[in-house]
């Protein structure tokens, strides 16, 4: 078993009937939960849960048992799944070319092909992005990113949850500003420190470890805060990201599936934010939202 998991998953089978109940009995024990049609077994869905902490599985199997009973039906039986990090940036490294987000042009050390004019390379060895999410959201990321640049001078950035700091690398070298960003994983600030210094941005680029807005003094705000991690979280670090963040100033959000967005934007809706734009791929959400 790997080090090296970014979530773990709990699944279930269950009939079209009893989706909604669940949904209730699993949503304290997971970040994000979401369901799928098993196309092989009419009336039945597939639950999923994410968690980052692994879970006690006998207790929530024991949950699940004893609802079961009281519903009159079959238990179904839990699986444990772990999520490792297989992040978007290191598999591409790894058996594929660069890749082309936006106006970025991501590469590894191997790779030697040269970046079409107007593109913004940034380099990401294997091995070396840890926490910066699935290709969906981090590429979702990087394409609101390039957008509200092509629209918007920012001047103070924060990234929240920065990984191996594809995020702030990427504001760094697209406007040439001082960013913040932040991770609860000392592991993952050494690996964005290194990163910074291999497309020559440390200067630009202060990382500090701690959870959410720990680490950031409390008079300190922001005109763009990126947050790329799962919906409870974001719905968690609402109400001191409103504090962070100026008027007018913008947020872009991501790590939620689709059926997370009503209640992520409704916590962010209560702290005087106004939803602006989604993007939305391979069913993950990325949003912008913006401070009135």
């Amino acid at each position: 078993m790997t080090d090296n998991i970014a979530l773990w998953q709990l699944s279930l089978e269950i009939s079209d009937e009893f989706i909604s109940v669940f949904e209730v009995l699993m949503e304290p024990f997971v970040e994000s939960l979401m369901w799928t049609v098993d196309e092989d077994v009419s009336g039945v869905q597939k639950m999923e849960g994410f968690v980052t902490a692994k879970p006690d599985l006998a207790l929530i199997q024991g949950v699940v048992d004893a609802a079961c009973v009281e519903l009159g039906i079959v238990a179904p039986m839990l699986k444990l799944s772990p999520l490792e990090d297989r992040d978007w940036v290191v598999e591409n490294l790894k058996e594929f070319p660069p890749i082309d987000e936006g106006r970025f042009f991501i590469y590894g050390s191997h790779v030697t092909e040269r970046p079409l004019l107007g593109r913004i390379p940034m380099r990401i060895d294997p091995g070396a992005a840890f926490g910066t999410g699935t290709h969906a959201t981090t590429s979702g990321c990087l394409q609101a990113i390039d957008d509200l640049g092509k629209k918007h001078v920012f001047k103070r950035p924060l990234d929240v949850g920065s990984g191996s700091g594809i995020l702030a690398i990427a504001m760094a070298k697209l406007w040439h500003i001082k960013i913040l960003g932040t991770d609860i994983d000392p592991t993952a600030v050494h690996v964005a420190k290194k990163n910074a210094h291999l497309n020559q941005v440390q200067s630009f680029l202060d990382f500090r470890t701690g959870p959410g807005f720990f680490p950031i003094a409390k008079s300190d705000r922001f005109d763009l805060i990126v947050a790329n991690i799962l919906a409870r979280p974001l719905t968690q670090i609402a109400p001191d990201l409103g504090r962070h963040l100026k008027p007018n100033g913008y947020v872009v959000l991501s790590g939620l599936i689709e059926r997370d967005e009503r209640f992520v934007v409704g916590a962010y809706r209560a702290q005087g934010l106004k939803f602006k734009r989604r993007y939305v791929r391979d069913g993950w959400l990325t949003l912008v939202l913006q401070k009135r």
